[in-house]
């Protein structure tokens, strides 16, 4: 003879396991939750050394207006120090830094003359520490023309601007006539 279960014990069997499904739920969120959290933890408390900053032992060399000047920047140095300015071997200005160490210049064209594309910029001082500082880069090469990465804005802007008619004309198109059923609709539910 079969046993039959009760009704409430059948209601409290169903109980039991939604319980246990909306708790797995809750441990498998509340796990996720903790992972994002030691994620975002890691991203933001990356580990630096104490007393640099990010690319500091870098001289940036940047061409400014079309050519006409070379703009030199270098940081690590003592602070309101007077840095040599040299192109190859020999000087051609002196600049102080500023209260952060960092030395930012701007060097005429006319200075550059006798130096020509890969000639090395060189900034001689001393750094924080007291220490010989001497950061060298090479002169870069000027831009001669307008290249496809000049082009690149409105490249992206015409697509954009051909793309959004296009849209609006082939939604439309796709709507039909109002009041009419979608094709097949009336073969498959004919009454």
């Amino acid at each position: 003879m079969a046993r039959r279960r009760s009704p409430g014990r059948r209601r409290s069997r169903r109980l039991l396991h939604m319980s246990n499904t909306s708790a797995t739920a809750r441990r498998t969120a509340t796990a996720l939750m903790i992972f994002l959290a030691m994620c975002g933890m890691a991203l933001v408390l990356d580990a630096k050394p104490a007393g640099a900053s990010a690319g500091s032992d870098k001289l940036m060399l940047t061409w400014a207006d079309g050519g006409g000047r070379l703009l030199v920047a270098g940081a690590g140095y003592r602070a309101r120090d007077l840095v040599e300015v040299r192109l190859g071997s020999s000087p051609i200005q002196q600049a102080r830094g500023d209260d952060n160490g960092r030395i930012e210049i701007s060097v005429p064209e006319t200075m550059l003359v006798a130096g020509s594309s890969g000639t090395s910029i060189v900034l001689a001082g001393r750094s924080v520490s007291g220490s010989s500082r001497i950061l060298i880069s090479a002169i870069p090469p000027r831009a001669a023309a307008r290249g496809p990465v000049d082009l690149l804005p409105w490249a992206l802007g015409a697509v954009a601007l051909a793309a959004l008619p296009l849209g609006l004309w082939l939604r439309r198109r796709g709507q039909g006539t109002p009041g009419t059923t979608p094709g097949g609709y009336r073969g498959r539910h004919a009454a």
